[in-house]
């Protein structure tokens, strides 16, 4: 089995385009995203093939580092757009996938460099499924929160400086009471009404250096809030993508090729 590692503002996914879902996904992603004794990555992602009738160009599926399925992720899907062009599965820059949260559009906006793309993932619609008060939570620094759902779940946080607030312990917190589906932890600085600064814990691996649905329900719940326009620049420890919300949010930022393995299948 191929594995293609690719990363989307600093999330490392491991990417494998196969005839079919092997015996055991959940437990690949364990060995291979594992840092130390595998290869390293947040997830894996599995694209098979659709029947020719299909008006998507492939299955996506994901697997969290710990081995757990995820309905989606922003920064995944533009990897794999990129992993399904460079693997000539599709000739085409404008094209869907099928998630488990339904159809996803993908585009490729540039060819950068060989092993560079701009990449846009179209995520849908969010719902916000609760406002949260800070006397809700332990920690009362909080300025406000909210828990929003885009496909998967988040729990966005705002908080006055991101540097005076510790993300770990308090997105385990969550967790706990969340179980046993989880949430994706995320804190949130409003900069101005076009720039956010983050940072994310994500259910499955943990502290991560981004995360494009997190981000995209960032700028939903703020945008809610009366704080940001509809096109922002998300600041992220693994660099900056652009959210912007109409009809549909997207997603957009750079899809980088890594390297790529030759692993068993079992």
């Amino acid at each position: 089995m191929e594995l293609t590692r690719h990363q989307g503002l600093g999330n490392v996914f491991l990417i494998a385009l196969l005839e079919e879902l092997p015996e055991d996904p959940s437990g690949l992603a364990q060995k291979y995203c594992d840092s130390t004794n595998g290869i390293g990555a947040d997830g894996l992602i599995i694209g098979t093939p659709l029947p020719e009738t299909s008006n998507s160009a492939s299955r996506f599926y994901l697997f969290n580092k710990d081995g757990g399925r995820a309905e989606v992720s922003g920064n995944g899907l533009r990897c794999f757009a990129q992993a399904l062009f460079m693997g000539e599965k599709t000739s085409k820059y404008e094209f869907n996938v099928e998630t488990d949260v339904g159809s996803r559009f993908l585009k490729i906006e540039e060819l950068l460099t060989e092993d560079e793309m701009r990449v846009t993932a179209e995520l849908g619609k969010a719902d916000l499924l609760e406002v949260l008060e800070p006397d809700q939570f332990e920690e009362q620094r909080l300025l406000r929160a909210a828990k929003v759902d885009i496909g998967n779940p988040h729990l966005v946080v705002q908080v006055a400086n991101l540097d005076d607030f510790q993300l770990e312990a308090f997105a385990v917190s969550e967790n706990e009471k969340a179980a046993p589906v989880g949430i994706n932890v995320h804190l949130i600085e409003v900069t101005d009404p076009r720039n956010i600064k983050m940072k994310h814990w994500e259910r499955g691996v943990g502290i991560t250096e981004a995360c494009g649905t997190g981000a995209c329900a960032a700028v939903f719940v703020t945008s809610e809030w009366g704080q940001t326009e509809s096109i922002v620049s998300v600041h992220m420890p693994g660099g900056r993508g652009v959210v912007s919300i109409d009809q549909s949010i997207t997603l957009s930022g750079p899809a980088v090729f890594m390297d790529k393995h030759q692993v068993s299948n079992g």
